[in-house]
């Protein structure tokens, strides 16, 4: 974890202190005073209050549990080794085993101007060193309208693409078509009873097929352009236009619907050409050479498989000598492959164009999926972690205190397009990454318009244009606020407050690191909810006390010093804000 944070900050110090307990693991081991130190276990971490230190360090707590010499003064003499450290203010290891390190103010005054220097290229890397990542996500059929049950997946997937694009990353945005199968027909069977309908004809729709108006919307256009040509038309013709017209149509719906919540994909890629192209006898030379392919009959499933189980045989993949639970039925007995074999075949297509990664976002139901692709693509690459899958819970929408329930089958569901008209984009981008994806979210439709702390919408945007109205506020001071003063040592004016508000403002590269280590984005909301409460708090201390106000007429380096920060907390807050999707107001 370390070696990446250094690469992301390339900071002496940090780099130093790191090789300063390297230097000293080896030097107790080569004395046989400890045993064998796990040197990838040795952490150093940003402090969130400056009582604790810049940073704090485990390398105590993990090397006194391995001390071989009883009579080894290990606190004492690593203490005494700290002290010599020319970049070192003071230390102190706490009774946890911590060791809480405090850099002389120099050092953070260094870091502070070389994040205003870099404005919005600070927390960027080469740390991807441009890996090609193809994260594919939402890939909703295209059956109807972009509606909430994609939501949360879709600004999850843009939002996590922009930042392995932050850290290095050649990142390709893709949506994956699926353009055959029965929900296919079943539209294609909806949308010409729609067009029949509009001709007089008294046909009515199945239970399980599609009753939206955006069909009746659909059949009218066809209606306009063609007549009653298509009634009698060759019924193979006749399908295979109404089924190109509605895919076509719908995914430019559904391009339309995404784009007002800046979404928008590098690429989409159809069921229908991975098919023409037979990848799939790719896939099956390929398991078949391994011997991960077999004749047999699967028990009866519980849950999701129930309609590809057959009791005949089957051929069969061999999940369980991978990751899997149990085998999976790769082509069935009448001959046709499974929808799991041609979903297959299509992350074959992607790793066939070089991709160092990939990511796919699923909804909850597929959780019973994750394990035999990612068996497929550990058979395919030899990678264990070539493939991730992140899923998403649902999201339960409310209005007025009461549940919107929702069924694309029954016509009555809430699309993209009509919540951005109810709440407007920076609420359903923000609450759609706020928690860990894996969790159901309910969203308020009437909270997340209040103006009001208890909307972290507005509280992170109001500390953004509160600092704004004082950058503004000082340009008849005419101070430089980009540049330091090498005459003035800015921290002699600021107190513990903003010392704590700087230290998390230089946290910002370790955070966006995290993120996409861990590929969870509400860990930037997290972030940017802790600023903002920090700043809003040593705000209204300032109402009271004139000391902790940030303008100060009567003294130009104690304003300038404030100002100094301030304008890193803006920059910190747009590259956020930036990355989320979200606007930064310089009013409110």
């Amino acid at each position: 974890m370390l070696q990446d944070y250094i690469k992301i900050f390339m900071i002496d110090y940090i780099s130093n202190l790191l090789n300063f307990f390297y230097k000293f693991s080896d030097k107790l081991e080569k004395n046989n005073i400890v045993k064998k130190i796990n040197k990838s276990k040795i952490s150093i971490d940003f402090s969130s209050k400056s009582k604790q230190g810049e940073v704090s360090s485990n390398f105590y707590l993990i090397t006194k549990k391995l001390i071989l010499d009883d009579n080894y003064k290990f606190k004492k003499i690593l203490s005494e080794e700290l002290k010599n450290l020319d970049y070192i203010d003071n230390h102190e290891i706490s009774v946890s085993g911590f060791i809480n390190i405090f850099f002389k103010k120099k050092y953070l005054a260094e870091h502070l101007q070389y994040l205003i220097e870099q404005d919005k290229n600070y927390g960027k890397s080469n740390f991807g060193n441009n890996q090609k990542l193809n994260i594919e996500f939402v890939s909703a059929n295209p059956t109807g309208p972009i509606t909430v049950a994609h939501l949360r997946g879709a600004v999850l997937g843009d939002v996590l693409a922009s930042v392995f694009q932050q850290i290095g990353y050649s990142v390709t945005r893709e949506y994956y078509v699926n353009d055959s199968g029965s929900q296919i027909q079943i539209l294609t069977n909806s949308l010409f009873k729609r067009y029949s309908q509009l001709l007089g004809y008294k046909v009515e729709l199945k239970e399980n097929e599609y009753p939206g108006n955006y069909l009746i919307e659909l059949a009218k256009k066809i209606l306009n352009k063609y007549e009653d040509y298509w009634i009698k038309a060759d019924q193979i013709k006749r399908e295979d236009y109404f089924r190109e017209y509605a895919i076509s149509e719908l995914i430019k719906y559904i391009q339309d619907d995404l784009i007002l919540l800046n979404i928008k994909f590098d690429k989409f890629t159809y069921e229908s050409e991975i098919v023409k192209k037979n990848i799939i006898e790719e896939l099956f030379l390929i398991l078949n050479n391994k011997k991960l392919l077999y004749e047999g009959i699967l028990e009866k499933p519980k849950g999701e498989d129930i309609e590809e189980w057959e009791s005949r045989k089957q051929l069969l993949f061999k999940s369980t000598e991978i990751f899997d639970d149990r085998d999976r039925a790769f082509k069935k007995a009448n001959g046709e492959w499974t929808y799991f074999a041609n979903d297959a075949a299509y992350h074959l297509e992607k790793f066939k164009r070089k991709y160092d990664k990939l990511i796919n976002i699923w909804g909850s139901d597929h959780i019973g999926y994750i394990q035999r692709m990612r068996s497929i693509m550990m058979a395919v690459t030899n990678k264990n972690d070539y493939l991730d899958i992140i899923t998403c819970q649902i999201v339960r929408l409310f209005k007025n205190n009461q549940i919107l329930k929702m069924s694309k089958r029954e016509g009555n569901f809430i699309t993209l397009k009509s919540l951005f008209e109810s709440v407007g984009k920076d609420p359903l981008r923000y609450f759609m990454i706020s928690t860990r994806s894996e969790t159901a979210m309910d969203f308020n439709m009437n909270k997340v318009l209040e103006k009001n702390n208890e909307n972290p919408v507005f509280y992170c945007q109001y500390a953004y244009a509160r600092a704004s109205s004082v950058i503004n506020k000082s340009k008849d001071l005419n101070i430089n606020i980009k540049n330091f003063n090498q005459h003035i040592n800015i921290y002699d004016y600021l107190c513990e407050d903003e010392i704590n508000i700087i230290l998390k403002l230089l946290s910002y590269p370790y955070i966006l690191n995290q993120t996409a280590k861990f590929k969870e984005p509400h860990r930037l909301t997290n972030y940017l909810e802790d600023l903002s409460s920090s700043f809003h708090s040593f705000w209204n201390k300032g109402k009271d006390n004139e000391s902790l106000r940030l303008i100060d007429p009567s003294n130009i380096k104690k304003t300038q010093s404030k100002l100094i920060w301030l304008n890193a907390f803006r920059i910190v807050f747009k590259n956020l804000f930036n990355i989320i999707g979200i606007e930064s107001h310089e009013k409110m």
